[in-house]
């Protein structure tokens, strides 16, 4: 855990010998370090990206760890689960910033002998918001569900993009990946107001959301919605479906996700063809950036639905380029790895069809070309943690260039 010290102090030879003024010296401290540390969690939750800052400045901004650069805050997620907090030290006078559990830095708080939590308010007011903080939570959801790379946003603004915690700089959104199996997601704090944008998986935040007394998940659908959303499923989809698990039943929550395990291979097969090419792989990392790293990324189910088109398309780009003597083998493999299917989740016990891509590419070898369905998806409801379920016959149902046809569950 990294430690973001406001207060350091130097420690001398005199001090580290004199054990017992050290042990004095200490009670004095400690109360007001918890104090100072509630002081700073209470200015914490007044800030926002947009607040203005002085540069140098450390912070939490929204749940993230921000720090001032050129007058704005830039921040950067916590881990699954963690959320930013001033937190008293324990051996010198002064606070830090950090990210924590909130019950481990309220319990930290505790111990210095100030009262009243993170922010120094009566712990009982806690019922008064934990309601409220997940039903904004949902909100944010809701939002993102909207938001792609592409949406206007205000510098220095926090959304989940896509999957990815996004930060907006001059006007457009710059998203950071979660690491694999999380997905960015707003949730409600536990000990005070407010929410935080983190990397988590669906189960977990889901189960945050739902202990705050807040109904209908991630986003604040209510059951019967969901059941209404679903039933708009053509019938001729209805009659195609391949696995029992993906009807809303007892058994649904059987399938959590349906995930692939030859990711490694693929991720493999563009950069061992890619590293014996004879082109340029040090400009832009080729290899590794369109395999393993970003090649990966956008097979998982809270990719951008264009995503995989894109990496399909950088692969051929460098495929053309000069000094390349296995120009056939990259591109086939390209072909490959824009037909593969992408990962699929169970989302409030549908496990939908990945959404297709809805542009153009750019090189005529992709023209045609689209990601595969696994089998087990429900063929006629389209969604992913990041995109609201809807059924077959919208945009996004059918590859590029290609017509739904409700009455047959095709294609065409």
């Amino acid at each position: 855990m990294r430690f973001f010290s406001v207060a350091i102090l130097p420690f001398s030879l005199a001090v580290l010998t004199a054990a017992g003024p050290i042990v004095n010296k200490r009670a004095s401290f400690t109360l007001q370090n918890g104090k100072d540390a509630q002081q700073l969690n209470a200015k914490f939750a007044s800030l926002s990206a947009s607040s203005s800052c002085t540069s140098g400045e450390v912070a939490c901004v929204q749940g993230a760890f921000a720090q001032c650069v050129n007058g704005r805050f830039v921040s950067t997620p916590c881990a699954g689960g963690l959320t930013c907090v001033a937190l008293p030290l324990v051996n010198s006078p002064g606070t830090s910033v950090t990210c924590d559990t909130e019950q481990d830095a309220a319990d930290r708080i505790a111990r210095t002998g100030a009262s009243g939590g993170l922010r120094g308010r009566d712990v009982e007011a806690r019922a008064g918001f934990a309601l409220q903080n997940g039903q904004a939570a949902q909100a944010l959801n809701r939002k993102f569900q909207s938001l792609n790379a592409n949406s206007p946003c205000q510098d220095g603004e926090n959304a989940c993009v896509n999957g990815g915690f996004a930060q907006c700089v001059g006007g457009r959104f710059v998203v950071t990946p979660c690491n694999t199996g999380l997905t960015c997601m707003a949730l409600p704090l536990v000990l005070s107001p407010g929410t935080s944008l983190v990397c988590d998986t669906q189960a977990d935040a889901q189960a945050r959301i739902a202990a705050t007394g807040a109904s209908g998940g991630l986003f604040g659908r209510s059951e019967s919605e969901l059941e209404a959303r679903s039933a708009k499923a053509p019938a001729a989809c209805k009659a195609k479906k391949r696995d029992d698990f993906t009807e809303r039943s007892a058994e649904a929550a059987l399938v959590r996700r349906i995930a692939q395990s030859d990711l490694p291979a693929v991720a493999s097969s563009w950069a061992n063809l890619c590293r014996a090419s004879g082109g340029d792989i040090t400009t832009g990392d080729p290899c590794d950036q369109l395999g393993p790293i970003g090649g990966i990324n956008a097979l998982l189910a809270n990719a951008d639905p264009c995503a995989q088109q894109d990496i399909a398309d950088q692969m051929i780009t460098f495929a053309k380029s000069k000094g390349i003597k296995n120009k056939d083998a990259l591109i086939q493999n390209a072909i490959s790895y824009a037909k593969h299917p992408r990962n699929a989740l169970n989302i409030n016990g549908v496990v939908p069809s990945t959404p297709f891509c809805q542009k153009a590419p750019k090189n005529s070898e992709l023209k045609g070309i689209a990601h595969a369905q696994l089998d087990g998806v429900d063929p006629g409801v389209f969604g992913a943690p990041n995109i609201a379920l809807f059924a077959f016959g919208q945009p996004g149902s059918c590859p590029f260039g290609k017509t739904p046809d409700v009455n047959t569950c095709t294609c065409k």
